[in-house]
């Protein structure tokens, strides 16, 4: 069994392609507008893969309906099964649901791929999503009056930065009177009040911090949306791409920083957690691509023996979701986002993280071995600089290995990005020689002998 014989990667093949899915979408919205489009064009912005279960694919639509007629812009979220009785079940919930005025299209099935599609707003568990887009509702309870005109007429409307139907939604929000930019964090009722109180922990030490922290401006129980300040800067992962070492030394001496800060987050991380997650993950990449099963269960097995020998820092503040694009740089001021995972835990996993993820590019995007290595080696040598301990390197090792087998299910099974089974060969091969400390990329101890030839 492979991803070849899955009928909702087939149907992600189908909605990713202009040729096979935009027929479709104009056939629906002729019979429901009755007016056809002279033209149609779907672009893709999320893609959420669970291998023989299901996907989520968000995609933008533009339609044009006549020359001179400015064009008509919806989100379209795409819910694949593959149990096709859930088809049904879902169509019929949907019609239960009230339908927002501007959805435009009703909830609909394409039966032969066994695919539910919403209009968004309209998406399930996610109801706050339509009254949130209407700028005279939302503007008023989530933005500072002193970043809003004086007339509610001229109140701008939010934009949609990225769903997740099931999970959450990120609008961002521009001041026509301050420039400021804002990010609106919707959540679900469970991560709300944990949110709001990381956000609120950190940046109540900002003042005593060397990186910026969002400013947060507004949360409203009701609606389970948080409101901040933008933070200014390029996202990490685009200066990742330089291999420079400076730019790594600075985040270095910053991580050391945030794991001295005086922060007391609820959330506990913890190893058996965190091999549970890569098991689950790992069993995705398994059942698409059988022929990395050997290699997969042999790391496996070989990070749960080896954490039964290591002391993982427990006690310590971390970030808990630590990668490039959660790391806004700039010369002046380096900015950390995105603290609703706040813990307490182990440094090494914030270190890792960041590592894998570096080393997740250099395979996908063939950086150079030299240049990483030099740049890995600055990021730890910044961060001891400011520690009065030393890292342990076999931790390191364990957490770079297990994060970047993560980080291959995350960006490439989850996303599917073109090449992601050459992405996923690479994650596989690399965390074994990580684990042997042969890595082209990074110098750390071993963590086994080899046993295979790699």
């Amino acid at each position: 069994m492979t991803y070849t014989a899955d009928p909702v990667f087939q149907a992600i093949e189908q909605i990713r392609n202009p040729a096979a899915i935009e027929p479709i979408l104009i056939a629906t919205w002729e019979n429901w507008l009755g007016e056809k489009p002279e033209s149609l064009q779907v672009k893709p912005t999320l893609t959420y893969y669970r291998p023989f279960d299901r996907a989520r694919i968000v995609a933008e639509m533009t339609a044009t309906l006549a020359d001179g007629v400015k064009p008509i812009v919806l989100h379209l979220f795409f819910n694949a099964f593959a149990d096709p009785e859930v088809v049904s079940q879902e169509v019929d919930r949907g019609y239960e649901l009230p339908i927002p005025p501007n959805a435009a299209l009703p909830v609909f099935a394409i039966a032969d791929w066994q695919t539910v599609v919403w209009t968004l707003p309209h998406a399930p568990c996610l109801p706050e999503l339509s009254a949130l887009l209407q700028p005279e509702y939302f503007c008023p309870l989530l933005i500072d009056p002193s970043d809003l005109p004086p007339a509610p007429e001229a109140y701008p409307a939010p934009d949609s930065f990225a769903t997740f139907p099931f999970k959450r939604a990120i609008f961002t929000w521009d001041s026509p009177i301050t420039e400021r930019r804002y990010f609106i964090k919707l959540c679900t009722e469970k991560e709300f009040p944990k949110v709001v109180e990381n956000f609120s922990q950190i940046y109540n030490l900002s003042d005593r911090l060397s990186f910026a922290v969002p400013e947060p401006v507004t949360a409203d129980a009701a609606s389970r949306t948080f409101s901040m300040r933008a933070l200014a800067g390029e996202q990490f992962t685009n200066i990742m791409r330089q291999t420079q070492p400076e730019p790594f030394a600075r985040v270095g001496r910053l991580l050391a920083e945030l794991h001295h800060a005086d922060l007391h987050p609820q959330t506990i991380w913890t190893p058996e957690k965190e091999l549970k997650t890569l098991g689950q993950a790992m069993a995705d990449v398994t059942l698409v691509l059988p022929h990395l099963s050997e290699s997969i269960e042999r790391i496996i097995c070989q990070v749960t023996e080896i954490a039964q020998q290591i002391a993982f820092p427990r006690n310590y503040p971390i970030h808990a979701n630590l990668f490039g694009d959660q790391i806004l740089y700039s010369c002046d001021r380096i900015g950390m986002v995105d603290w609703d995972t706040l813990s307490l835990g182990d440094p090494h996993y914030d270190i890792g993280r960041l590592i894998a993820h570096f080393l997740y590019l250099a395979g996908r995007e063939r950086l150079s071995s030299k240049a990483v290595k030099n740049c890995i080696a600055a990021l730890l040598q910044g961060y001891e600089a400011e520690i009065t301990w030393t890292l342990d390197r076999t931790c390191l090792t364990w957490q770079i290995a297990t994060q970047l087998l993560l980080r291959g299910k995350i960006s490439s099974l989850r996303k599917l990005p073109c090449g992601w089974q050459e992405h996923l060969e690479f994650v596989v091969a690399e965390a074994e020689w990580l684990m042997v400390g042969c890595s082209e990329y990074v110098s750390l101890p071993a963590l086994m002998q080899p046993t295979v030839a790699l």
